[in-house]
């Protein structure tokens, strides 16, 4: 008879992904919807939407990281990996 082996799970000390509380969802859903109002009602072409949103990401990044006080090479990286071409 063959011998089964156990499957063991191993905690390996990285803590659990954040969920979004519900403030956070909202503004993520309100922002969703504006854009695509944007879009469908007002006649903004998709690139002009997305231009929008990315230089509000930007500018929120930037809010962020100078009212909790990130340093420069952390701020410095974020900006980084927002403005970096997709491969």
């Amino acid at each position: 008879m063959p011998k089964s082996t156990s499957v063991s799970c191993v905690e390996t000390g990285a803590p659990a992904p954040r969920r979004l509380n519900g403030a956070e969802a909202v503004v993520i859903i309100v922002i969703i919807t504006v854009a695509a109002a944007l879009v469908a009602v007002a006649g903004m072409s998709v690139p002009v939407m997305l231009q929008l949103l990315v230089g509000a990401g930007l500018t929120a990044v930037l809010m962020v990281g100078l009212v909790t006080g990130a340093s420069a090479r952390g701020l410095r990286s974020a900006l980084h990996a927002l403005l970096a071409p997709t491969a």
